[in-house]
Protein backbone atom coordinates (compact mmCIF):
# COMPACT_ATOMS: atom_id res chain seq x y z
CA UNK A 1 0.00 0.00 0.00
CA UNK A 2 1.10 3.55 -0.65
CA UNK A 3 1.98 5.78 2.30
CA UNK A 4 -1.00 7.36 4.03
CA UNK A 5 -2.22 10.49 2.30
CA UNK A 6 -4.41 13.41 3.34
CA UNK A 7 -7.61 13.21 1.29
CA UNK A 8 -10.44 15.69 0.66
CA UNK A 9 -13.78 14.24 -0.46
CA UNK A 10 -16.57 15.87 -2.48
CA UNK A 11 -19.78 13.94 -2.98
CA UNK A 12 -23.39 15.15 -3.05
CA UNK A 13 -24.81 11.77 -1.96
CA UNK A 14 -24.53 11.52 1.87
CA UNK A 15 -24.30 7.69 1.85
CA UNK A 16 -21.41 7.70 -0.62
CA UNK A 17 -19.67 10.50 1.28
CA UNK A 18 -19.98 8.43 4.48
CA UNK A 19 -18.63 5.35 2.70
CA UNK A 20 -15.45 7.24 1.77
CA UNK A 21 -15.16 8.70 5.30
CA UNK A 22 -15.33 5.18 6.71
CA UNK A 23 -13.22 3.23 4.21
CA UNK A 24 -10.28 5.61 3.66
CA UNK A 25 -8.97 5.44 7.26
CA UNK A 26 -9.19 1.63 7.01
CA UNK A 27 -6.82 1.93 4.05
CA UNK A 28 -4.40 4.02 6.14
CA UNK A 29 -5.37 7.49 4.90
CA UNK A 30 -6.60 10.65 6.63
CA UNK A 31 -9.82 12.33 5.52
CA UNK A 32 -9.21 16.06 5.97
CA UNK A 33 -12.79 17.01 5.15
CA UNK A 34 -15.86 16.21 3.10
CA UNK A 35 -17.75 18.61 0.83
CA UNK A 36 -21.25 18.27 -0.65
CA UNK A 37 -20.49 20.27 -3.81
CA UNK A 38 -17.73 21.81 -5.89
CA UNK A 39 -17.78 25.21 -4.19
CA UNK A 40 -17.25 23.57 -0.80
CA UNK A 41 -14.48 21.41 -2.28
CA UNK A 42 -12.54 24.44 -3.54
CA UNK A 43 -12.76 26.06 -0.10
CA UNK A 44 -11.82 22.81 1.66
CA UNK A 45 -8.74 22.43 -0.54
CA UNK A 46 -7.69 26.02 0.13
CA UNK A 47 -7.94 25.44 3.88
CA UNK A 48 -6.61 21.87 4.22
CA UNK A 49 -4.13 21.51 1.30
CA UNK A 50 -4.87 17.80 0.75
CA UNK A 51 -2.48 15.39 -0.98
CA UNK A 52 -5.37 13.92 -2.99
CA UNK A 53 -8.99 14.73 -3.86
CA UNK A 54 -11.77 12.21 -4.41
CA UNK A 55 -14.74 13.89 -6.06
CA UNK A 56 -17.99 13.03 -7.71
CA UNK A 57 -17.87 14.21 -11.30
CA UNK A 58 -21.44 15.53 -11.42
CA UNK A 59 -22.83 17.53 -8.52
CA UNK A 60 -25.35 20.36 -8.21
CA UNK A 61 -23.82 23.79 -8.70
CA UNK A 62 -20.14 23.51 -9.48
CA UNK A 63 -19.27 20.05 -10.87
CA UNK A 64 -16.28 18.08 -9.63
CA UNK A 65 -14.33 18.69 -12.82
CA UNK A 66 -14.98 22.46 -12.63
CA UNK A 67 -13.89 22.50 -8.99
CA UNK A 68 -10.73 20.57 -9.78
CA UNK A 69 -9.78 23.06 -12.50
CA UNK A 70 -9.85 25.77 -9.81
CA UNK A 71 -8.00 23.58 -7.29
CA UNK A 72 -5.40 22.57 -9.89
CA UNK A 73 -4.81 26.19 -10.94
CA UNK A 74 -4.10 27.15 -7.32
CA UNK A 75 -2.23 24.03 -6.22
CA UNK A 76 -1.78 20.96 -8.44
CA UNK A 77 -3.44 18.07 -6.59
CA UNK A 78 -4.01 14.52 -7.88
CA UNK A 79 -7.66 13.53 -8.17
CA UNK A 80 -9.88 10.47 -8.32
CA UNK A 81 -13.14 11.26 -10.12
CA UNK A 82 -16.10 9.01 -9.35
CA UNK A 83 -19.35 8.86 -11.28
CA UNK A 84 -22.49 6.77 -11.58
CA UNK A 85 -22.03 6.90 -15.36
CA UNK A 86 -20.33 3.99 -17.11
CA UNK A 87 -17.33 5.89 -18.48
CA UNK A 88 -16.64 8.90 -16.31
CA UNK A 89 -14.46 11.45 -18.05
CA UNK A 90 -13.83 14.99 -16.81
CA UNK A 91 -15.05 17.67 -19.23
CA UNK A 92 -12.44 19.22 -21.47
CA UNK A 93 -9.21 17.69 -22.67
CA UNK A 94 -7.16 17.76 -19.45
CA UNK A 95 -4.91 20.35 -21.06
CA UNK A 96 -3.67 21.47 -17.66
CA UNK A 97 -1.78 18.18 -17.25
CA UNK A 98 -3.37 17.26 -13.92
CA UNK A 99 -3.08 13.70 -12.72
CA UNK A 100 -6.40 11.89 -12.34
CA UNK A 101 -8.07 8.50 -12.29
CA UNK A 102 -11.74 7.83 -13.11
CA UNK A 103 -13.85 5.21 -11.31
CA UNK A 104 -17.46 4.18 -11.79
CA UNK A 105 -19.81 3.89 -8.81
CA UNK A 106 -20.20 1.83 -6.80
CA UNK A 107 -16.49 1.93 -5.96
CA UNK A 108 -15.13 -1.15 -4.22
CA UNK A 109 -12.48 -1.02 -1.53
CA UNK A 110 -9.99 -2.77 -3.84
CA UNK A 111 -10.66 -0.37 -6.74
CA UNK A 112 -10.24 2.59 -4.42
CA UNK A 113 -6.99 1.28 -2.96
CA UNK A 114 -5.58 0.61 -6.44
CA UNK A 115 -6.65 4.05 -7.70
CA UNK A 116 -5.00 5.79 -4.73
CA UNK A 117 -1.77 3.90 -5.38
CA UNK A 118 -1.86 4.76 -9.08
CA UNK A 119 -2.68 8.45 -8.78
CA UNK A 120 -0.16 9.09 -6.00
CA UNK A 121 2.66 7.22 -7.76
CA UNK A 122 5.51 9.40 -9.10
CA UNK A 123 4.27 9.03 -12.72
CA UNK A 124 0.53 8.51 -12.41
CA UNK A 125 -1.59 7.18 -15.30
CA UNK A 126 -4.93 8.72 -16.26
CA UNK A 127 -7.10 5.58 -16.32
CA UNK A 128 -7.63 2.51 -14.11
CA UNK A 129 -9.41 0.32 -16.72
Amino acid sequence: MSRGVRIAIAEDEPDVREYFRRILPQLGHDVVGAAANGEELVQLCREQLPDLVITDLRMPGMDGDQAMKVVWSERPTPCIFVSAYSKPVPHGDDADGSEFVCLTKPVSRDELEKAIQLVTAPSAPTDVS
